[in-house]
């Protein structure tokens, strides 16, 4: 590979050249599949920029979405927000691998259950699924299926259909609710106004009573799909849901938008 101080050498006499950029490059160039997990000593090796200045490098690309760190440990690899510079220049990346790292880092972090979900013939459809270390989680594996009227899936679905559709929606909501609905209902709106205002909604006890869920649609290439957050009442009370772990999972879909998009490449 060539090192950065050579690359600076050779091009220290051109006025366009941008060499903090060049070795931003450089170090996103030092991952590949052989070496999908590097930390700041590895990577200041590799390239042969001090330290220092590779541990900058590597806050700012984190910053970005473009690195991500392993919880717990000081291993960065590449995050989905690269992608929002151009697929066409990432071919060998396997886009549903990024997808399942950066559900299981947070999955891990939060000791708690990250799930991606469809629709799927008026329920939501488990496509994927992590568990994170040390959560206490079972129920919910790939394949099957949750009601949309208690759900977290089923509100974050919910609360991203235009309002007609979601008129249409009501009298099978009703159907599923049955006697609870009319408490359902008044939640389910509630959601909804969450989600206009903040980008997720809370599922506090109501898919199951010792569980609290936060949730949030993302639409990529037509389709809705739902990424949503759950774990014991103890270890994600609705305050850390509200203040933190709603926005991040809002940043989360963000990032997963853009490979969704590219669904055929995922699933």
């Amino acid at each position: 590979m060539t090192t950065v101080q050579s690359r600076d050498e050779k091009n220290h006499t051109r006025n366009t050249f941008v060499i903090a950029l060049a070795r931003g490059l450089d170090i996103l160039h030092c991952f590949d599949a052989t070496q999908p997990e590097l930390n700041t000593r590895e990577l200041t090796k590799l390239t042969g920029l001090p330290q220092s200045t590779v541990w900058r490098l590597c806050n700012t690309l984190v910053e970005m979405g473009c690195l991500v760190r392993r919880p717990n440990s000081d291993s960065l690899s590449i995050g989905l927000g690269l992608l929002a510079y151009g697929y066409a220049a990432l071919p060998s990346l396997d886009l549903g691998r990024l997808v399942e790292m950066e559900m299981k880092r947070l999955a891990d972090e939060l000791r708690a259950s990250v799930s991606l979900s469809i629709p799927d013939e008026n329920e939501m459809l488990f496509i994927k699924r992590v568990q994170g270390e040390g959560s206490l989680l079972s129920s919910g594996r790939v394949g099957s299926h949750v009601l949309l009227v208690n759900s977290a899936a089923g509100w974050a679905y919910l609360a991203a259909l235009p309002q007609d559709e979601l008129d249409n929606l009501m009298p099978e909501l009703k159907r599923q609710g049955g006697s609870n609905w009319p408490k359902l209902k008044t939640h389910i709106e509630r959601e909804i106004s969450r989600y206009k205002d903040k980008g997720f909604i809370i599922n506090a006890g109501f898919y199951r009573s010792e569980i609290n869920y936060v949730a949030v649609p993302i639409r990529a290439d037509g389709k809705i799909y739902t990424l949503h957050c759950g774990a014991l009442v103890s270890v994600l009370p609705i305050s850390l849901l509200e203040n933190e772990i709603g926005p991040r999972l809002v940043d989360l879909a963000d990032r997963m938008r853009i490979g969704l998009g590219r669904s055929r490449d995922i699933f």
